[in-house]
């Protein structure tokens, strides 16, 4: 995916905004996903934190991570995913 992300956005620095490196990516460790459909990012947004689901960069509002204890509270958002 950052192969990708470097063709697509040019560098890896602009490719680091959206794609995290294999040793970092918490999708690798299935503590992450990617959501889509209309409303599911908003619907996530509003109740994930009740499954430990929190929307984690600012500038992917399809990317959840577990990042708290279920019906805790959320940090505050990254700015993306180079942190």
């Amino acid at each position: 995916l950052l192969e990708n992300a470097i063709r697509t956005y040019g560098s890896y620095g602009a490719a680091r905004e959206y794609v995290q490196t294999p040793e970092a990516s918490r999708h690798v460790t299935g503590d992450a996903v990617d959501i889509g459909g209309t409303g599911a990012d908003q619907w996530l947004i509003a109740n994930g934190a009740q499954f430990g689901l929190c929307r984690i960069y600012a500038n992917e509002p399809w990317h959840f991570e577990l990042a708290t204890a279920p019906y805790g509270t959320c940090p505050a958002l990254l700015v993306n995913a180079a942190g």
